[in-house]
């Protein structure tokens, strides 16, 4: 796998903004799942079935969803408030024209929100703690929108 870095320019209130996201890229596939644990996928899943991945083009619509969202909040006590707003913000626009979202595709938003973070210079471990207690929050906010599927575990 080639590792990628992806530009994506914003303005943040009012003041310009580069993320530089990096991921590994092969065949058209982008893996996103850098900050994903394995557990949250399926107890019993191997390391090479934990790596997901969606096309580059899908990716940076993703990403720039985030980003627009993100560049739309006036007011956030802090970076990171900024940064659930804009994950917040593209779950509800899937919810909106979907009415449901599956549990792959949610870990997939989660995966962009926690690259993103990485791009502004989050720590690393930080990021690793927080990834669960997203996805875990956006799961009991929206328990009966979110396609479970077989891959969640109890």
């Amino acid at each position: 796998m080639e590792q990628l870095k992806l530009n994506f320019d914003t303005e943040i209130s009012g003041v310009p903004r580069t993320y530089i996201v990096e991921v590994p890229y092969k065949n058209g596939i982008v893996a996103t799942s850098e900050f994903c644990p394995t557990e949250l996928l399926s107890g019993r899943v191997d390391l090479m079935a934990a790596i997901r991945g969606e096309s580059l083009d899908k990716f940076m619509a993703d990403c720039r969803m985030q980003l627009i969202a993100m560049s739309k909040i006036i007011e956030a006590d802090t970076d990171l408030d900024r940064h659930i707003g804009g994950l917040m913000a593209v779950v509800m626009e899937h919810l909106s024209r979907n009415n449901k979202i599956d549990f792959g595709d949610l870990l997939i938003y989660v995966d962009c929100f926690s690259l993103l973070l990485k791009a502004a210079d989050f720590d690393h471990e930080e990021i690793r703690l927080m990834y669960p207690r997203i996805a875990q929050t956006i799961m009991e906010l929206y328990p009966d929108y979110i396609n479970k599927g077989t891959n969640i575990p109890d």
